[in-house]
């Protein structure tokens, strides 16, 4: 199976060190540089359209790739992944019920399995079912180990279950199998870094995923806005700032932009400026990282109403969650403890129930768990 079939269409051209295509059948239909050029649009503006939280423009761009390459996962895959607000569940689940046909096929045959674990494993992050992400991505490593698309794959998979050091090591295994020749591999391992707290690595990986990306400006937006966001974890102000603000010239109201400039700016001792950043990242669409982040700096500013209703705002759209999970059940324990504080208990057990169904963390539940017992005593 191609790359491109399973979703894992290349960043940057270069080669990539793996063994022979599987014969399981390579995608078919009009192959035509216009049609080549119309898929490979869709896709890039369905990807640039997901990360700035855009999902409905998101899933226009994606179902009209999956018109123009019926055969290919690939955006089959990015639908899904932006299917998820209210309203769209059986037409999501169709699609990934397709895929599922597509997986069952590839396992039938030996030649195939470790394709068919590859397409699984993208198929459960799509879900967000990180679990059995990182399960079928490790079967994809032990069929296909000299394949660094593979190593690739188990990297993504456990950024998404936070096995940081995990991530780093998959992702430098793919780097080492030939995907040094790809931007997105450079982006990956930033990113992982980052989490993993190793700045000055990090900084250099997002330098040169920026430095190695083509004429997309929407690929090259989102790395520079990543750069600009390891720049500001090492307290590089000035620099983060100018680079965010070159991340902004390609679409000044890119909401993941907007939210980076608003926390440059806080960092900075800004927080009027970041407040209008924020408000105008969140006036396009509601990201509820966004409006969590837009409430807690308005509660640092006294103006706890407005706090409220932004972290009302974040726990209503939890489905958009971009972050890692393990911070999902922040909104509503902050709505529980404004409740808490004006002594309305009753208000405050349901949210700090609601958070604590979110909570994946021991911290995390201990802390919540502090709260609602003690709300529950008085």
């Amino acid at each position: 199976m191609s790359a491109s079939e399973i979703g894992l269409e290349s960043d940057a051209a270069g080669p990539v060190n793996r063994r022979p295509l599987e014969g399981e059948g390579r995608q078919e239909g009009d192959t035509s540089a216009s049609a080549v050029d119309a898929f490979d649009d869709a896709m890039r503006l369905g990807d640039a359209a997901l990360y700035s939280g855009r999902f409905e423009t998101a899933r226009v761009h994606y179902l009209r790739a999956m018109e123009l390459r019926v055969d290919s996962m690939a955006p089959a895959l990015g639908a899904i992944r932006c299917m998820v607000v209210a309203g769209q569940a059986d037409a999501r689940q169709q699609i990934a019920d397709r895929i599922e046909k597509k997986i069952d096929k590839l396992m039938e045959h030996e030649d195939t399995v470790g394709s068919g674990w590859l397409l699984a494993a993208r198929l459960a992050l799509s879900l967000h079912d990180n679990g059995r992400a990182l399960d079928a991505a490790h079967l994809a490593v032990a069929a296909l180990p000299e394949m660094g698309v593979s190593w690739r794959v188990l990297g993504e998979a456990a950024m998404a279950a936070e096995h940081w050091s995990e991530a780093v090591n998959a992702l430098q295994v793919a780097v080492n199998l030939g995907l040094e020749a790809e931007a997105g591999t450079w982006e990956r391992l930033a990113d992982a870094r980052d989490e993993l707290g190793d700045l000055e690595a990090a900084e250099r990986n997002a330098r040169q995923a920026v430095e190695m990306t083509g004429s997309d400006p929407h690929a090259k937006r989102r790395r520079l806005n990543l750069l600009a966001a390891i720049l500001k974890h090492r307290m590089k102000l000035e620099d983060a700032a100018r680079v965010a603000e070159e991340a902004r010239a390609s679409d000044p109201k890119d909401p993941a932009v907007l939210h980076n400039l608003a926390t440059i700016a806080e960092a900075r001792g800004r927080p009027e400026e970041a407040l209008a950043h924020y408000q105008q990242a969140v006036a396009e669409t509601p990201v509820p990282t966004t409006l969590w982040r837009l409430g807690r700096l308005q509660l640092e500013l006294d103006r706890p109403q407005e706090a409220l209703v932004n972290f009302k705002l974040a726990c209503a759209n939890l489905e958009r969650w971009s972050w890692p999970t393990s911070d999902r059940w922040r909104p509503a324990w902050e709505v529980g403890k404004l409740y808490a504080r004006a002594g309305l208990w009753g208000d405050a057990i349901g949210w700090f129930e609601d958070a604590l169904r979110e909570a994946r963390t021991a911290d995390a539940i201990r802390e919540i768990q502090s709260w609602l017992a003690y709300a529950r005593l008085q």
